[in-house]
């Protein structure tokens, strides 16, 4: 046979090899989904989406964040549903205050507990096993997903466990109050309670419509708990790197509270659809009935997995994890992973110095193709952020959207991957002259290297490496005797086409698109694999070309269809601010520029000021414009006491908010003043004043203050209504259809703000 003869045969062996790949990853991603959801007549043991979804069709009426008539309304709907389905309930009011940032939260926060009675809960020496959802929502939405998806899965999991025989240990669940302002509820049980009598702690949450649930978050001692979360669930979805990740970003959920007090446990929720997310359209309409599928069948498997557990051995070994194809969860000891990756290590070490010794390959050419290895994702990443850059300056209105995710992500997401396919081509051009077991060589030390670091730095990091590399062993050793190549360097991007996809999928998702060049190193980590395959083909150049020119063009279309419409909605934000104190009023708004309708009242070139050093409330940097004075009724201060002992003035106070205002800031200047006393919890001044804001303070908040004898208080009061007044939304009239409020962050949302100062 001619060269040319096996050279073609070589080609289509690459290509078919790459189709291979290619429908693995592919394989992986379209794994990656919920179940479908299971109607109400399903039998009596089975957890049913559709019974559930009679539950929320009760809660996600309207919004219902903490304070408010529909919070009751809510919690009222979930205790006696509880009741009805045999759970002993009871519902524990409060008081809380807890710091974030320089600013004090005090709510008086409602938990529902519902406890289902365990056949032996002695199993367990009386440890419980406790599930957690929060049944508020933000002001700005219903509340479907966030949380209400949870709670009506826990409330179906009451009656499928209590009519279907039980479990040997106590199960509680608690659905908390004020979770979205800062875990408030959360607190409040924790300091209650403690941890100690619960043996396990699963937390549920949602940040978006849709999408598998991932568990992305463990505690402490986590192997058991993944063992049976494993055992537990037909559709385990989660890794360990998740956990790795998600231990140094700044969010958190209530599992956050428990965690921190010492609780073992998992934390589960959907993610995708995050345009819904806070939003309007967190309704019944466009939430995924898998995803509540999902919900309920993981929450009934792991509460018959640990029910019948003893759950004082709830704690081990922490342990890395992955799932495969969402169906099959791999899971194996910490210290298992690092002595696996220290003798790997040393294989393939041996292996090359081996190969080195005998001229089978050069050391220089290994080490080249590590560089490029390590230099192909860095490049990718810096490209990926340019193009992105480029295209909010295209598109500013992309700053409008959470996470500044556009509507129609998939041009942008096909766009980065056809550009990370391009990088990649081109830099197999700078390996020409490199043997197979060179491109091998290179890309599996490099592989080595990354394991190295994750074993030592993050060791739930390490199966995207580890198995790899031990795959790509064989192969080299193959290539290294010169034996016709027979598939075998298809080995490691074939595991790699299994284990990232999904992962830098869900990856993109969490982080957003203006992180998109993270998801593309990640992508890279393991897309080098493909070198030792695509060397083989032999035009590499106009391959490459294409796939930048075909990236450059998806991208485009993406930018181009980047409108605003009814069904891809531009969130934006207006605010009414009446300070009685000074007379005036202006609006705000805290997006990145007007609108259209913001426009009509802000004018077009309005200022940005920051106005955070007197409204908490804001604590983003604002647009702002005049006002005219609406008569909005402000809140009230009445003082109870007032009596000096020695050098200290001591003021008793009551705040009470207007019927309108669902929070309420209170700010005392720190000249003079020592400390307050709010719900039996002393608060001394942060910076340049003691700021408080005080939720479900319908009724009033009472606060005991210090201050120095001769001292002046002067005290603000800003409530905050949710929604604009009628009169202020009479003047700047209807939204437009493509257009919605949102909560997002510590930005500010549609609502009005009147101030109040007096001096005690």
């Amino acid at each position: 046979m001619g060269d040319g003869a096996v050279r073609a045969n070589s080609s289509w062996l690459v290509a078919v090899l790459l189709a291979g790949i290619a429908a693995v990853g592919v394989l992986a991603v379209l794994a990656f989904r919920p179940p479908a959801p299971v109607g109400a007549d399903a039998p009596a043991e089975r957890f049913s989406a559709g019974r559930a979804e009679a539950h929320l069709r009760e809660i996600a009426v309207r919004p219902h964040p903490i304070g408010t008539a529909d919070n009751e309304r809510v919690r009222r709907f979930v205790a006696d549903t509880a009741r009805d389905h045999g759970a002993e309930v009871t519902v524990e009011t409060g008081e809380v205050v807890s710091r974030w940032r320089h600013v004090f939260r005090a709510a008086t926060t409602h938990n529902v507990v519902a406890r289902v009675r365990g056949d032996d809960p002695a199993v367990s020496g009386g440890k419980a096993l406790l599930l957690v959802s929060h049944y508020d929502s933000v002001a700005t939405g219903p509340g479907a997903a966030d949380d209400g998806a949870a709670v009506a899965a826990m409330l179906e999991t009451i009656r499928v466990l209590t009519s279907s025989g039980g479990v040997r240990n106590d199960v509680v669940f608690l659905f908390t109050d004020g979770e979205e302002m800062g875990l408030l509820g959360a607190r409040e049980f924790v300091a209650r309670h403690g941890v100690d009598d619960y043996g396990a702690v699963l937390n549920w949450e949602a940040r978006g419509s849709g999408g598998p649930v991932w568990m992305f978050q463990t505690g402490a001692d986590n192997g058991p708990l993944i063992s049976a979360f494993g055992e537990a669930s037909a559709r385990p979805a989660g890794n360990s790197l998740a956990h790795e990740i998600y231990r140094v970003m700044p969010n958190n959920t209530d599992f956050t509270v428990f965690r921190d007090a010492g609780a073992r446990g998992l934390n589960s929720a959907f993610l995708e659809h995050v345009h819904d997310y806070h939003s309007e359209h967190d309704d019944l309409e466009r939430l995924d009935r898998g995803s509540l599928q999902h919900h309920g069948d993981t929450m009934v498997g792991l509460v018959r997995v640990l029910g019948d557990r003893d759950l004082r051995e709830a704690g081990g070994a922490d342990a890395v994890y992955f799932d495969l194809f969402a169906r099959v969860l791999v899971h194996y000891p910490v210290w298992s992973a690092v002595v696996l990756a220290a003798l790997t290590a040393v294989g393939l070490v041996a292996l090359l110095a081996h190969a080195a010794r005998r001229g089978q390959v050069r050391v220089g050419a290994v080490l080249l193709v590590f560089g490029v290895a390590l230099g192909t994702p860095v490049v990718a990443a810096l490209l990926s952020w340019g193009a992105w850059w480029v295209i909010t300056l295209l598109r500013p209105g992309l700053a409008f959207l959470a996470l500044s995710e556009p509507h129609d992500r998939g041009w942008y997401v096909a766009g980065f991957s056809l550009l990370a396919l391009a990088v990649l081509v081109a830099a197999v051009r700078l390996l020409r002259r490199c043997s197979r077991a060179e491109l091998l060589g290179g890309v599996l030390l490099f592989t080595c290297a990354l394991l190295v670091v994750a074993a030592v730095l993050a060791p739930g990091a390490g199966f995207l490496f580890q198995w790899t590399l031990l795959a790509g062993l064989p192969a080299l050793w193959w290539a290294i005797r010169e034996r016709p190549d027979r598939g075998l360097s298809a080995a490691p991007p074939l595991v790699a086409a299994a284990l990232f996809p999904p992962l830098v999928g869900t990856l993109l998702i969490a982080l957003g698109m203006p992180l998109v060049a993270a998801g593309v190193a990640v992508a890279l980590l393991g897309g080098v694999l493909l070198v030792p395959l695509l060397g083989a083909l032999p035009r590499t150049g106009p391959l490459a070309a294409a796939c930048a020119v075909l990236a450059v063009a998806l991208l485009g279309v993406g930018v181009r269809t980047a409108e605003f419409g009814p069904d891809e909605q531009r969130p934006d934000s207006l605010v009414y601010l009446h300070d009685t104190a000074t007379g005036q009023a202006n609006w705000l708004s805290s997006d990145p520029e007007v609108d259209a309708w913001t426009a009509r009242v802000l004018g077009e070139r309005p200022e940005r000021v920051d106005l955070s050093d007197r409204y908490a409330l804001l604590a983003d940097p604002v647009l702002r414009a005049p006002a005219p004075v609406l008569p909005l009724p402000p809140p009230s201060v009445e003082v109870l006491a007032d009596g000096t002992a020695g050098d200290v003035r001591s003021v008793r106070f009551r705040v009470v908010p207007h019927a309108q205002a669902w929070r309420t800031q209170v700010a005392l200047p720190r000249e003079g003043l020592r400390a307050c006393l709010v719900a039996g919890k002393r608060l001394e001044p942060t910076g340049g004043a003691l700021v408080l804001e005080l939720y479900g303070a319908g009724g009033g908040a009472e606060l005991t203050c210090e201050a120095e004898a001769d001292a002046v208080l002067e005290v603000e009061v800003v409530d905050h209504w949710a929604g604009l007044p009628a009169e202020a939304a009479a003047i700047v009239g209807p939204r437009p259809s493509d257009a919605m409020p949102v909560q997002s962050g510590s930005r500010a949302f549609d609502g009005a703000l009147v101030r109040r100062v007096i001096e005690i």
